[in-house]
C-alpha cells in the first residue's frame, strides 16, 4: 500500500470498523474537529468519516491520530485488529501530508460521490477499482479477540488477525483484455482442450464485459493418464494471470487439505482454499484437484466431503475453514478437476462438474506441446537451446514424458558445459531414447 489512492481504498474498511466499534468516541472528534456537524449526524459515524476523507484533508494525519488517543483513554485493551490498523495509521501519517492525499482526488476515484450524499456505499467504490469482499471486517475483528482458554490458539488466531488487518478484506477480481487473446492462443496450441477453451473464454469475456467476478461451473478433465492435463491447466493459469493451486487429492486426509482441520487439534492448519483466498489477489483463484478419482477413502472421513459445499456457489458464499472461525468468499472460485476413470467418482460429486472427455494428442497437437515446452525452458534458462534431433525423438511422448526429458537433459547440458541440447545428451540421461527421421520441421537447431 505505497500510494495514497491505494491506501484510502484499504482506510475506507479501517475507518467503517472503527466507527463501529466507538461510534461515541468517533462521533466526538469530528465534532472537535468540524464543529459545524450537529450531534445527529454524528450517529452514523462511519458515513461521516467517509465524507471527511473524501473532501476534508486539512490535518487529516492529527484526526487519525485523534481518534487512537480517544480510543486508548476510553478502552482498558485494545484488541489485535485495532492496534494493526493504529500502528498503519501512524505509519501513513508520517510519510504523507495533505497534497499526497488531495492528490489521491485527483485520480477520479471518488467522483461518483457528491456533496450532499448522508451515505456511501462502500462495494460500488471497489466494484469501479475492481476488487471484491472476501470478508467482513467485524468478523475479522471477532478473530482478533484472545482466547484464553487456549494460549497457543490465542497467538495463531491473533497472528493470522494482523496480517488480514494489513492485507484488508479486498481482493481483485478483474482480468485484463489481454486474457482472452491468451486463451484464442491456448486454443490452437491444445487442441483437444479447444471445448475447455471455449468455455473459459466464454465465462471471461461476460466477467469482463460486465465488470463481474468470473461464475462458471466446476470442470472436470477425463482422460488417460500422461495426455497433457497438468501441462493445460498450468497453461490456463498464465492466461487467465489468476493464482494456481494444486490440491493432490490421492494424499488427501480427512478434507483437511481442502478446508481445513478443526481447531480442536494443536496442529490445527488451515486448508488450500483458505490461504490461496487470503494470501493472494485474487477472489477467482485456479484451484486444481489432480486426480479426483484416486481420493482414498477410510474410517477416518471422506477427504472429499468439504467439495459439495464448496462446489456450490450459495453455500460457497460463506465458506468455514476448520481451524479459522472467519467465513469467506469462496464462491468465484475456478475449480478444475482431473480424472483418468470416472465411474471411480461419487455420484453425488460428479452431478457438481461439467464433464470434458479429453482424447489423445494428434501428432501435430503433441508437436505444438513439445515447442511450448521448449520455449518456457528457453525463457527459464537463458542462453539454452534444443537441437531438431532431440526434440524428434521425443514427438511421440506424452506430454508429461516430453517435460521430464527435456529437463533432465538439458541439466546434463550444462553440466558438460553445453549451450545446445543435443540428442546425445538426451540418450545419457535416457538410453532407451531412440533417434527418428524427422518428419515435420520443429524450427529448432
Amino acid at each position: 500500500m505505497n500510494t495514497p489512492k491505494l491506501y484510502l481504498e484499504k482506510l475506507e474498511w479501517q475507518l467503517d470498523l472503527i466507527a463501529d466499534l466507538g461510534p461515541e468516541i468517533v462521533g466526538k472528534t469530528i465534532q472537535e474537529y468540524y464543529s459545524h456537524l450537529s450531534a445527529d449526524q454524528a450517529e452514523w459515524a462511519g458515513d461521516i468519516i467517509k465524507h471527511f476523507v473524501y473532501r476534508c484533508f486539512e490535518g487529516f494525519g492529527s484526526f487519525l491520530g485523534k481518534i487512537e488517543q480517544e480510543f486508548r483513554t476510553a478502552k482498558s485493551s485494545l484488541g489485535a485488529v485495532e492496534e494493526e490498523i493504529f500502528r498503519e495509521w501512524r505509519e501513513f501519517s508520517a510519510q504523507s501530508d495533505d497534497e499526497l492525499l488531495l492528490s489521491a482526488m485527483d485520480t477520479g476515484l471518488f467522483v461518483e460521490f457528491s456533496p450532499k450524499d448522508k451515505s456511501v456505499n462502500i462495494n460500488s467504490l471497489h466494484r469501479k477499482e475492481g476488487r471484491r469482499k472476501l470478508f467482513d471486517h467485524f468478523d475479522l475483528y471477532d478473530l482478533g479477540q484472545k482466547d484464553a482458554t487456549n494460549p497457543e490458539r490465542e497467538y495463531s488466531l491473533i497472528r493470522l488477525a494482523r496480517q488480514l488487518t494489513r492485507s484488508g478484506p479486498y481482493r481483485r477480481y478483474t482480468f485484463d483484455q489481454e486474457a482472452i487473446k491468451r486463451l484464442a492462443e491456448l486454443g490452437e496450441t491444445s487442441p483437444n482442450f479447444m471445448e475447455v477453451t471455449g468455455r473459459v473464454i466464454d465465462s471471461v469475456s461476460l466477467a469482463i464485459t460486465y465488470s463481474r467476478p468470473i461464475r462458471i461451473t466446476p470442470i472436470l478433465l477425463v482422460g488417460e493418464p500422461g495426455i497433457g492435463k497438468s501441462h493445460y491447466t498450468e497453461q490456463l493459469s498464465r492466461c487467465l494471470g489468476v493464482p494456481i493451486v494444486r490440491v493432490a487429492v490421492d494424499n488427501l486426509q480427512e478434507g483437511a487439505g481442502i478446508a481445513g482441520s478443526s481447531f480442536i487439534y494443536s496442529n490445527s492448519q488451515p486448508g488450500v482454499v483458505f490461504k490461496v483466498l487470503t494470501e493472494k489477489d485474487h477472489v477467482s483463484p485456479l484451484v486444481i484437484l489432480d486426480e479426483l478419482d484416486k481420493a482414498e477413502y477410510s474410517m477416518r472421513g471422506d477427504p472429499l466431503s468439504p467439495l459439495h459445499n464448496l462446489l456450490e456457489p450459495v453455500s460457497a458464499k460463506q465458506f468455514g475453514d476448520g481451524s479459522v472461525e472467519l467465513p469467506i468468499d469462496a464462491s468465484h472460485i475456478i475449480w478444475i478437476a482431473t480424472a483418468n476413470y470416472i465411474a471411480r467418482i461419487p455420484l453425488t460429486l460428479r452431478s457438481r462438474f461439467e464433464i470434458f472427455e479429453i482424447s489423445p494428442q494428434s501428432k501435430s497437437t503433441k508437436e505444438a506441446i513439445l515447442r511450448g515446452l521448449c520455449e518456457e525452458l528457453e525463457d527459464e534458462y537463458t542462453d539454452i537451446e534444443f537441437s531438431d534431433k532431440a526434440l524428434d525423438a521425443l514427438v511421440d511422448k506424452t506430454p508429461r514424458e516430453q517435460r521430464q526429458l527435456l529437463q533432465r537433459a538439458l541439466a546434463r547440458a550444462v553440466r558438460l558445459g553445453e549451450a545446445i541440447v543435443t540428442l546425445d545428451h538426451l540418450k545419457q540421461v535416457a538410453p532407451d531414447i531412440r533417434p527418428q527421421p524427422p518428419k515435420t520441421g520443429l524450427g529448432y537447431l
